[in-house]
């Protein structure tokens, strides 16, 4: 499709038709354009078509007002800009409506070169208002620096640095919990586009009848319920990043239309036509091996090779060791000073099971076990212990005290029969640790639990009560 410039609509008030009529002629080649000549006409067509702008005049027929159209504004919370359009003799009643929330005013001999410099000055503050609040969201969250010391963590740091300042998709990999966001949000935040808003979605959370209009935004009346224009994440991130979490689970028919934004930078809202274009860098991640969902076919091959541009493989935590006390130590002083806690040391019989734990939540897992240990132990003023994290002195202790238990066998069926016990025990240990790294991979949802390990519920439930005799 070739692309078009998008028509803002504009809604001109003013009881002069013959203004009315030589301004509409002004601004149609360039904005949609539509009239009224009263405040009930205005009122009724905010209503069924909601204007980008508006351009009012104060003072109307029968003793109305402009700015009982501010009030109606103001007491109905609708953030449409005004820009109040006067004579020579009503500046100061223009100063009065910019004071009760008009953007700005103009005069009525005005330039049209001035005139379009202001209305686009407007629309770029519609917009602006919705990327200040999304940065609001996120201006006081702790960003921290990417901790590790790990060679795994420096190679991602490196990289961290190199696509930075390079515009290109970035595909980040890596188990749940492991921090792909907060990568994502370092690469946004020592890039260029640093002080443009940083839009996190999760995909995986979003139903899939709405992702589209999430995603891309909507037109008034595009489908029940959409009363008024809204605009997309894509729209909202504008010159910033827009991040994709879960890219997996994106429905195939919204991954056409993601795959277009990536090919040609450019959309449309749901139940709209006008092509709008997209200055947004995307970062995708995903916990699954794309590559093995686009052979299953429930992966668009095509947008996985627009995706894997700039790649960055992030590695669990057993298999960087060196990173976990230093996030121990990081976690505990955010989380402390976060809820108001006295910050403890680890004893070092707990520092020795904690580097034992395999991690298999990484990050995320080691957040939570923290939290809960500090908080339950806020009332005793000793160090933290092993006694405080109960189900990893039970793991570890499931794993490392294996040997143990084995008495030597003396005879050669002994020795059958002791091994024929052990792998019994020790497939029913493996099965356990499978059943408890799956179902905090899906926060406890056995249905979406089952459906990745590829078995269904009934069999999933049965592994998990017998992981509750050991």
């Amino acid at each position: 499709m070739k692309a078009i410039k998008m028509r803002n609509r504009i809604l001109l008030i003013d009881n002069d038709k013959d203004f009315l009529s030589d301004l509409s002629l002004l601004l149609s080649s360039d904005y949609e354009i539509i009239t009224a000549v009263e405040l009930k006409q205005a009122k009724s067509l905010i209503e069924l078509k909601t204007p980008d702008i508006i351009l009012l005049d104060l003072m109307l027929d029968k003793g109305q007002s402009g700015f009982e159209l501010l009030d109606h504004f103001r007491i109905n919370q609708i953030d449409i800009p005004v820009i109040i359009v006067t004579d020579y003799s009503s500046v100061s009643s223009a100063v009065e409506a910019m004071k009760k929330g008009a953007f700005d005013y103009i005069t009525k001999s005005m330039d049209i070169d001035e005139l379009n410099l202001l209305i686009e000055k407007a629309l770029n503050h519609k917009l602006s208002k919705l990327q200040f609040h999304e940065l609001t969201a996120e201006i006081n969250k702790p960003y921290s620096k990417i901790i590790g010391v790990s060679s795994a963590t420096e190679e991602v740091r490196k990289l961290v640095q190199l696509f930075s300042d390079n515009r290109g998709t970035v595909l980040i990999t890596g188990e749940s919990g492991v921090g792909k966001e907060l990568v994502a949000r370092q690469i946004h935040k020592k890039g260029s586009g640093a002080s443009a808003p940083f839009i996190a979605v999760k995909c995986g959370a979003i139903p899939k009848d709405i992702a589209e209009s999430e995603l891309f935004g909507y037109e008034k009346g595009a489908f029940t319920g959409a009363e008024t224009r809204k605009p997309g994440k894509f729209e909202i991130a504008g010159a910033g990043t827009l991040f994709l979490d879960e890219i997996s689970e994106l429905d195939l028919i919204i991954q056409v239309k993601l795959l277009r934004v990536l090919q040609e930078k450019e959309f449309e809202r749901v139940g709209g036509s006008t092509v709008i274009k997209c200055g947004a860098r995307i970062i995708a991640a995903t916990n699954k091996d794309l590559r093995s969902l686009v052979k299953r076919g429930e992966f668009r091959e095509d947008l996985f090779y627009r995706l894997d541009v700039l790649n960055i493989s992030i590695s669990p935590l057993r298999e960087r060791k060196d990173d976990i006390l230093p996030l121990l130590n990081h976690l505990k002083e955010v989380i402390c000073k976060e809820m108001n806690l006295k910050n403890k040391d680890f004893t070092d019989e707990l520092t020795e099971l904690l580097l034992a734990y395999n991690w298999p939540g990484n990050v995320r897992e080691m957040n939570n076990v923290l939290t809960r240990a500090l908080l339950l132990s806020s009332a005793n003023n000793g160090p933290l212990t092993k006694e405080n994290f109960p189900g990893i002195s039970k793991s570890v202790k499931n794993t490392t005290d294996f040997d143990n238990e084995i008495t030597p066998p003396e005879t050669w069926a002994e020795m059958n029969d002791l091994r024929r016990k052990l792998s019994d025990k020790i497939s029913r240990r493996v099965e356990a640790l499978f059943v408890e790294n799956l179902l905090k991979k899906f926060n406890g949802n056995i249905t979406r639990a089952a459906e990745y390990a590829g078995i269904n519920r009934i069999n999933l439930h049965k592994m998990i009560n017998k992981s509750k005799d050991l």
